[in-house]
Formats: structure tokens, C-alpha cells, sequence
């Protein structure tokens, strides 16, 4: 029923869309198209990266690295690379990456939000639509409308069906994706500051020592670096 469709997920989109900013809106839409693109690296990949442009640094020296700077697809690595060869300074590059840092976690935790708050309409908006097929149908059996109790029915029974599939099976799995990746991406992103300050800082010692576990132990080990409480889309009643 179309009609159905339309007030259970038109409705929860339009409180979100009042809810929320255009640009955050579309920091999410973006977020999502990254998801399917794939374009989050797994830890272990990004380490022996980051082992790679070290054998690099060590052959060619800060020129090796403003060389492969136009090639990394990495975002954050590319702004870590391109701080190192501006600045030449630890804590002017500590301070710019912690910001683009901060910036990134600010924007995934809003992105949680918003699919948290239409995780939540979409029931809620189903159940609003049932209790106005019941009236309706209430209307209809007082006025001895009979053509009118179909579509009430139908109201009252597809709205709450929609907004329980809608939350649950597509919300649900997109927020859960999403702070996978998020999570993932984190990670990159920490292993990659500790990494640019330590070659900033000249101690080769300890970039090998840094990079070795992730590359011979996969992301297991990488995944101590932060903590993610679990997103949980309830239905209102």
C-alpha cells in the first residue's frame, strides 16, 4: 500500500530531515556511499603501508615521502604526509591531526545519531498510522461505511509492518555497518598519527617496533586501540 509507505517512511524522513542540519544530512549520505564503495583499508593493509613509505623515508629521506604524497588514497595519511613535509615540526603536526581527528569522530557520532532518531521514528510513526486506521475504521462502522473499512484496515495493519521492517532491517544493518567502519577507520587514523610523529620525531627503532605486530598479527591486535559502545534501534511503543 502505498499510502501506507509513504506515512510510515515519508513521515520519519521528514522529522529527521527538521531534526537535523543540511550539512550533517549530508555528511551521513556521504558516510553511506563510502560504506559501498568500500574504501575502508583493514588495519594489517594499512600498516604494511605505512611499513612501506617507512623503507621509503629511510632510502630517499622526507622527499621520498612528498614524492608518494599525490598518490595515497588514504585521506588522513595524505594530510599527515603533507603536514610533515610543510611544517617539519611535532607538535604542529600533533595538533592539526588531533583536530582532523576530533573532527572525524564528532561527525560519525552524529551520523549514529541520525540513524539512531529515524531507527526510532520509523516504529513510532507505524503506530501513529495504526491508531489512525482505527479510527477510521471506527468512523466507518458508525456511519455504516462499509467501502471505507478496507483502507482503514489496510492503514492501520501495513503502517506498523513497514515501520518495523524499515527500522530493522534496513536501519539496524546500516548503522551497525557504519560503526564497523567508523571503527576501523579510527583506528587507521590513530595508527597513522602515532606513525607521522615518530618519523617526524626521527626514531626508527621504534617505527619498526610500532608496525611489526599489526603486519604479522592482523587487526586483532589493532582493535585494542578504541573502545565502541554497541547502537541499539529500539521500537517505541
Amino acid at each position: 500500500d502505498p499510502v501506507s509507505l509513504l506515512f510510515t517512511l515519508g513521515g520519519a524522513l521528514a522529522v529527521t530531515w527538521l531534526s537535523y542540519t543540511k550539512a550533517q544530512l549530508i555528511g551521513l549520505w556521504h558516510a553511506i556511499r563510502e560504506l559501498c564503495d568500500g574504501v575502508v583499508r583493514l588495519t594489517a593493509d594499512h600498516a604494511r603501508e605505512l611499513q612501506r613509505l617507512t623503507d621509503l623515508y629511510r632510502l630517499q629521506g622526507i622527499r621520498g615521502l612528498e614524492n608518494q604524497e599525490p598518490h595515497l588514497k588514504d585521506g588522513y595519511l595524505k594530510f599527515a604526509v603533507g603536514l610533515l613535509v610543510d611544517f617539519h615540526n611535532e607538535e604542529k603536526i600533533r595538533l592539526h591531526l588531533e583536530h582532523r581527528l576530533a573532527a572525524f569522530v564528532a561527525e560519525n557520532e552524529i551520523n549514529r545519531e541520525i540513524l539512531a532518531t529515524l531507527g526510532k521514528l520509523l516504529p513510532s510513526l507505524g503506530l501513529i498510522g495504526t491508531l489512525i486506521g482505527m479510527v477510521l475504521m471506527l468512523g466507518g462502522i458508525a456511519t455504516v461505511d462499509t467501502k471505507s473499512l478496507p483502507g482503514a484496515l489496510s492503514l492501520a495493519v501495513l503502517t506498523t509492518l513497514y515501520g518495523a521492517l524499515l527500522a530493522n532491517v534496513l536501519v539496524a544493518p546500516v548503522a551497525g555497518r557504519l560503526q564497523s567502519a567508523a571503527m576501523q577507520k579510527e583506528v587507521n587514523m590513530l595508527l597513522t598519527k602515532d606513525w607521522i610523529l615518530l618519523v617526524a620525531r626521527g626514531d626508527a627503532s621504534a617505527l619498526d617496533n610500532s608496525l611489526r605486530p599489526l603486519t604479522i598479527g592482523g587487526e586483532s591486535d589493532a582493535a585494542k586501540f578504541h573502545e565502541w559502545q554497541p547502537l541499539s534501534l529500539t521500537a517505541q511503543g
